[in-house]
């Protein structure tokens, strides 16, 4: 070997501790850049050479940087802080709603609320004439409206931030994917570039958070990034995208179907419904059954036996949980067949934007986030979660609980009769259309119309009994124009009544000008549905009111009832009394979520245990999930985290082969002076 490949050596050498320093200070100076991976050099051995047939070392050589990075490490985290996300979201989003519940365990709120509504009915028994008794039931009623008005707008409040959140949540994902997207096309050109690495994996991480994802290292670099369900978000250099969208329904007929009508549908409802028929036909004798969970399970009774519902037209919809649903059928009609099935999304929904024509739906069916093909985590995957299966079902059983409250107490108050008769009375209830059947009616409650009688007590100026009562035969399809003939056609020389329509709204005047009547029974519940004699107004938690009659006059509460003789006793209790009750009956709510019939007060009690229940889920999972992403990413640290101490390690050892070189050198140069001082 000679002089000069000493020389050689030694210069790569000094060269190999010049770069080695060079990439332990970047280590250091990046030591708290978020996303950093520690960065080595590999050295390798240079190619030996040969003199008199002896093989002498040449030294070493860098032949490349590596970043310690542990790409299966990173994949099992991105799973598990998905999860910490998904539950991460649902249980901020829950955590007001469950204090909004809990109110009542203070001794205030709406649970409280309730029940001093009933106690209140309890008191007037004791003296129905009482007007200290009838202010107060007034203003417990007052305050129950208004509680459930709270609620209402708390719940609606929480589901329009969340709205916003996801509105965010989409277009931050979306902008992610177009950004990993361009440092793939950077990375593919510079494959060396391990600043755009770091990039592009704190890019992903971030994206990660957003959506349960996998990352698919390719063989040019690049990465592609999937959901958990399989939907690819980043392809190399293309980028999809998410998509919300509004209330659709989507048609899947089994081969050789020949139904070439449409679904219909308005309403909205926090669950997707999916809708398969049992039994083929024409519309109108086709029968269908319906899941909320994709087609797992499908809609019980009471009994546990499976519900099955008879397709209509326009003028023969089901109703699903606030959803009206209908069949427009094809000229010439066609049949529908057993297994056509619809899947109806009367909501907004987040979509993967496959293509231009084809989005594939991917918000999550239940609050678990665990179903094929849909988000199974992420922060936008719990947001989509806590608002269906959390808030608005919460809503929707919070208008189911109210909307029985409000007809439970207006058909038993309709039977009754307050302190003073009528003279005149207008509903507050109107229908659209009065040549309409009412059970076909806008009227909230038009569904709980059914054959009964409707029975009028007339009074002459004095107040006595004028005649026999008045009794108009009522049936669900009578239309409002026929009820008020029926009430003008009462025969000569029975009281009568006068009826009209001011507005769609049913207007009851005595043709005795001195003269008053009184409501002597309905067992139609057409009174109640109207809005006639009633104690509550509206029909939903967000619209429910004291009757204004009731509340300017508190002696329209309906203590008592017309007896036999078509008097009012003074102090009867007999209607309060079963108002009363009311707090003891068992009643089913009109809402899917729950078949099981109890008392108002369990129907509370048991909402606002799911609720707790449902944030103590969150909460949990959430907590078991954040200790595996913590204890991932302290793995993935250890790996690509930089360590200071080790860091000023290698400076030192780079020192000393840096000294070392330098004396390699050195003693080389000084064998050359020595030759050279030979030869002179």
């Amino acid at each position: 070997m000679s002089i000069y490949d000493l020389m050689s050596i030694g210069n790569n050498a000094l060269m190999n501790a010049q770069l080695g320093t060079s990439v332990t200070g970047n280590n250091i100076n990046n030591e708290n850049v978020k996303g950093y991976s520690r960065t080595t050099v590999n050295y390798a051995s240079r190619a030996p050479i040969v003199r008199n047939g002896l093989q002498f070392g040449t030294g070493a050589e860098a032949v490349s940087l590596k970043r310690h990075y542990n790409y299966f490490v990173e994949q099992q985290f991105l799973s598990s802080n998905g999860q910490q996300q998904f539950w991460n979201a649902k249980a901020e989003t829950l955590y007001s709603v469950e204090s909004l519940f809990k109110q009542g365990e203070k001794g205030y709120g709406l649970s409280a609320a309730l029940d001093k509504y009933f106690s209140s009915w309890n008191a007037l028994t004791q003296d129905a004439g009482s007007s200290a008794y009838r202010m107060e039931l007034s203003e417990y009623s007052n305050t129950l409206a208004t509680m459930l008005h709270t609620v209402n707008s708390a719940l609606q409040q929480e589901q329009q931030a969340t709205n916003r959140a996801i509105e965010l949540g989409i277009s931050d994902a979306n902008g992610l994917m177009n950004n990993i997207a361009e440092l793939n096309r950077g990375i593919m050109e510079q494959p060396e570039n391990l600043v755009l690495q770091d990039e592009r994996d704190r890019q992903v991480r971030a994206l990660g958070e957003l959506l349960p994802i996998k990352s698919i290292h390719q063989t040019d670099g690049s990465f592609t990034i999937i959901t958990q369900a399989g939907q690819t978000l980043v392809d190399g250099t293309n980028a999809f995208e998410l998509v919300q969208k509004g209330p659709e329904a989507t048609t899947d007929l089994v081969s050789g179907s020949s139904f070439k009508g449409e679904i219909k549908f308005e309403g909205h409802s926090s669950q997707e419904l999916k809708i398969e028929m049992v039994n083929g036909g024409a519309v109108g004798t086709a029968e269908f059954k319906v899941s909320t969970d994709g087609g797992k399970t499908w809609l019980m009774d009471e009994n546990g036996v499976e519900r099955t519902f008879t397709t209509g037209d326009s003028d023969s919809k089901v109703e699903i949980n606030g959803v009206s649903i209908w069949f427009e059928n094809s000229t010439p009609a066609t049949a529908l067949s057993k297994a056509d099935s619809f899947n109806v999304v009367a909501k907004d929904a987040v979509y993967w934007k496959k293509t231009t024509a084809h989005l594939v739906n991917i918000t999550p069916l239940g609050g678990y986030g665990n179903e094929a093909g849909r988000l199974s985590g992420g922060r936008l995957g719990g947001l989509l979660a806590a608002r269906d299966s959390g808030i608005e079902s919460y809503r929707e059983r919070m208008d189911a609980f109210t909307n029985e409250l409000i007809w439970q107490t207006n058909y038993q108050h309709s039977q009754g009769a307050g302190l003073e008769h009528y003279k005149e009375t207008l509903s507050t209830n109107s229908v659209l259309d009065p040549t309409v059947a009412l059970n076909k009616s806008n009227l909230a409650y038009a569904g709980k119309i059914t054959d009964g009688t409707l029975s009028f007590q007339t009074y002459t100026p004095q107040g006595a009994p004028d005649g026999e009562r008045v009794e108009i035969a009522v049936t669900p399809g009578m239309t409002l124009q026929q009820l008020v003939d029926k009430i003008n056609d009462t025969p000569t020389g029975a009281p009568k009544l006068l009826a009209s329509i001011e507005g769609g709204k049913l207007k009851l005047k005595s043709r005795n000008a001195d003269g008053s009547f009184e409501f002597a029974g309905d067992t139609s519940g057409v009174l109640a549905a109207m809005g006639l004699n009633t104690y509550f107004s509206g029909s939903s938690t967000a619209d429910i009111e004291l009757e204004a009659r009731i509340k300017n006059d508190p002696k329209r509460i309906n203590a008592a009832v017309v007896n036999g003789l078509g008097l009012v006793n003074s102090g009867d209790n007999t209607n309060a009394i079963k108002l009363h009750k009311l707090m003891d009956k068992s009643v089913s709510l009109g809402t899917i979520h729950t078949s099981t019939s109890t008392t108002f007060s369990k129907h509370l009690s048991a909402l606002t245990a799911l609720v707790g229940s449902d944030m103590d889920g969150a909460s949990r999972n959430k907590v078991y999930n954040e200790t595996l992403s913590k204890d991932l990413e302290k793995r993935q640290q250890s790996e690509s985290g930089v360590n200071r101490e080790e860091e000023l390690t290698n400076l030192t050892k780079y020192e000393k082969s840096f000294q070392a070189a330098s004396k390699l050198i050195t003693t080389a140069n000084e064998m050359f002076d020595t030759i050279l001082r030979l030869k002179s």
